[in-house]
């Protein structure tokens, strides 16, 4: 029976043509085309090469592509079947017979190998508190409100490690991050400045304005004080 590369050889020369005038068409490099009509096929890494190049030769020479490769299959796929067996056992020598055994100094190694991973986590947390801004989070007052009341309650939450401002005035933090405090408005527009400054000196900054509006009882109230 005619083999693989006696069929692509022969229509090859019924054509005339060399395997140059087909690497010009095809981009095939000729000793790839010599190896497929040699039936040579350990140039080819794996058995998707050679099957493609196979079938673009087949079919820039005008052949019946399916029958070319079902001769294919029949003749040399089993030369890509054993070789790709003969390096699975190459690279994997006794897989299936290979034995695990965990001993004292496995688990004191694996119980090193946390310690060290955890504490380069801490170090890479440490970094990133200290070298961004600090988080900065104001409970109230919401911004842009309207107040009848002359004393303001400020709450809110930042890095436990930095120093928080109001308006420029210190204010001391709980053990948590958290602050509380309150502060005196004047009537009409107040701006009240927040930020917070870490140990890099990165800061964050939070406005809040609030409106307060005097009652008739906070405006006497405020005239009495203002007689004294």
């Amino acid at each position: 029976m005619t083999s693989v590369g006696e069929i692509l050889s022969g229509a090859r020369e019924n054509k005339r043509l060399t395997l140059d005038d087909i690497h010009k068409f095809t981009k095939i490099h000729p000793r790839y085309l010599k190896a497929l009509e040699a039936g040579d096929y350990e140039i080819f890494s794996n058995r998707i090469h050679a099957k493609g190049f196979l079938k673009i030769y087949s079919e820039f020479l005008g052949l019946n592509v399916d029958q070319m490769l079902a001769f294919w299959r029949r003749e040399y796929e089993k030369v890509f079947e054993n070789r790709e067996q003969a390096l699975t056992k190459k690279v994997l020598p006794g897989l299936t017979n290979t034995r695990v055994f965990f001993t004292p100094a496995h688990l004191v190694g694996g119980v090193v190998f946390v310690l060290i991973l955890g504490f380069f986590a801490y170090l890479f947390y440490q970094y990133k508190s200290y070298s961004g801004a600090p988080e900065l989070q104001i409970y109230s007052p919401q911004n842009s409100v309207v107040v009848t009341n002359g004393l303001v309650d400020v709450t809110g939450k930042t890095d436990l490690d930095a120093i928080l401002l109001i308006n420029n005035q210190r204010v001391i933090l709980n053990t948590d991050g958290s602050f509380a405090t309150s502060i005196k408005l004047n009537e009409g527009l107040n701006t009240l400045n927040f930020k917070s400054v870490n140990k890099l000196g990165r800061e964050t900054e939070v406005v809040r304005t609030i409106i307060y509006r005097a009652t008739a009882v906070d405006e006497a109230k405020q005239a009495s004080e203002s007689t004294r």
